[in-house]
């Protein structure tokens, strides 16, 4: 009897537990991957902070550099008010170098008429004195009266021919005074012209250093942008995983209860069916004494005795529950299906910053003057004057762009100012004819170019004449040359 009891109550405990423990261990593991989540969820935040603190300092850098563009393009609309104005001023020195040279020629024409004013009055002494100078033209005077009359004429020429000395020493003075003013000028605006070309070259590549810096802020920003759009959306994802496992997790405890709660009344049912048990037990042992003793004194009473025992044993029978209904197979709770973590998002990748193309190297040979001569004739025939930031045959040309001008035309590219072209050259010690010929007027960076033409002549445009040829080996612009480049 006891036996049995005890197979029932551990069949029951191990019938219960075997469905307890999966879900109490299936509630354990939903608080890991809450833990998991929530550390994933956290550790996103941290990259998101970091992005957000990348962003702001690469937006100050960005925002402090547009400043310096936009000081760079006011000091650049600046230089171009100057170089209006240069331009200007040149225009107004070639037509005072015009006017100055009609002056010239004026004077040149007056100093030659005296020349022969001169001449004629000497011609006039000797022909009426016939004799070579004033003195034997007043000594061989006849009388006295005559000799008067010989040192007035004399006095007159000489003082004609002082005042024309004196007119002839004037006008060669102000001839030689309005050429160095002239020479003066023209070397002023060169010098001015060099150092705007020189500005404008500097201010140009600060320009596009800047550009180019702002460009790959812009293109850093975004990258962290996108990073830390892959971290929002990484942490959003682990925040509701965390939610979905709570509630999860929650689902799971509470399957968990109900499972105890089943098996405490699961234990009280057994608990009463051994309680049932017994008592039959007791009333089997009392229905057997109580059979024993009626069959001593009346068996027929006995035997009805009997059949009432076994008639009430038989309906205590029936009514008693089986050990199959009291072990009743509990409610199966269904454990709830783990949410799968959502995937992480891919990092995209950031398109390549393109950077310039670098200019091309220059070829051993160079460009030969002969490729270049057409535009250079052509360039010379146009006969416009100096235009600073000039690049063309209608406007006219600045000393660089003449030389990308003519380069050009013989298929080779060259950058636009000459500190520039300088640099991108190739140096050579020994210029051929076709190769570039730099200066320095200010005595700073190199400020002008020309076309070496050969014999220690150059082509290009300057100031003071627009395109023409001139020498870099002897007048203004010998002391100058800063070297030689060929592309």
């Amino acid at each position: 009897m006891n036996k049995k009891l005890l197979s029932i109550a551990i069949l029951g405990t191990m019938t219960f537990g075997s469905l307890i423990l999966p879900i109490t261990a299936n509630a354990e593991t939903y608080t890991d991957k809450i833990e998991n989540a929530k550390n994933t969820a956290n550790t996103n935040q941290s990259k998101i902070d970091a992005a957000d603190q990348k962003i702001n300092g690469l937006s100050a850098e960005k925002n402090n550099t547009e400043t310096q563009l936009e000081m760079i393009n006011k000091t650049i609309n600046t230089n171009k008010e100057k170089s209006q104005k240069l331009v200007g001023d040149i225009k107004k020195s070639q037509d005072e170098m015009v006017a100055l040279k009609t002056e010239i020629d004026s004077l040149e024409k007056k100093i030659e008429e005296r020349n022969k004013q001169l001449d004629q009055q000497a011609r006039t002494v000797q022909t009426n004195g016939d004799t070579q100078n004033y003195i034997e033209f007043v000594i061989e005077a006849e009388s006295l009266v005559d000799v008067i009359g010989r040192v007035d004429v004399v006095n007159q020429m000489v003082t004609a021919n002082k005042n024309l000395v004196e007119e002839q020493v004037q006008d060669q003075k102000m001839v030689v005074k309005k050429k160095t003013k002239t020479e003066q000028t023209i070397v002023q605006q060169n010098a001015l012209a060099a150092q705007l070309e020189s500005t404008q070259s500097s201010l140009a590549k600060q320009l596009l250093e800047k550009e180019v810096v702002v460009s790959q802020l812009a293109s850093e920003m975004s990258t962290v942008q996108e990073d830390k759009d892959a971290f929002l959306v990484q942490k959003a994802a682990a925040e509701q995983a965390v939610a979905e496992y709570t509630t999860a997790q929650a689902d799971a405890e509470q399957a968990v209860q109900l499972a105890f709660e089943q098996q405490k009344e699961e234990e009280a049912r057994v608990k009463l069916e051994e309680t049932a048990t017994v008592s039959v037990a007791a009333a089997e042992e009392n229905t057997t004494v109580a059979v024993q003793s009626a069959s001593q004194s009346n068996s027929e009473s006995s035997t009805n005795q009997e059949s009432a025992s076994v008639s009430a044993n038989t309906s205590n029978t029936v009514t008693k529950p089986t050990v199959s209904e009291v072990i009743t197979a509990p409610k199966r709770v269904e454990t709830p299906t783990p949410v799968k973590k959502p995937a992480p998002v891919k990092k995209p990748t950031p398109a390549p910053v393109k950077k310039p193309a670098p200019v091309p190297a220059p070829s051993a040979g160079g460009a030969s003057l002969s490729s270049m001569q057409p535009a250079i004739n052509s360039a010379l025939s146009a006969g416009k004057p100096y235009l600073w930031g000039g690049a063309s045959l209608a406007g006219g040309f600045d000393c660089s762009g003449f030389t990308q001008y003519v380069l050009r035309s013989a298929g080779v590219s060259i950058p636009r100012v000459a500190s520039a072209q300088y640099s991108a050259s190739k140096k050579v010690s020994s210029p051929k004819a076709g190769d570039l010929v730099f200066f320095s007027i200010g005595g700073g960076t190199v400020d002008h170019v020309g076309i070496v033409t050969g014999g220690g002549g150059f082509v290009g445009s300057q100031s003071s004449t627009g395109v023409a040829y001139t020498s870099y080996s002897s007048g203004w612009w010998a002391n100058k040359v800063v070297g030689f480049g060929r592309y």
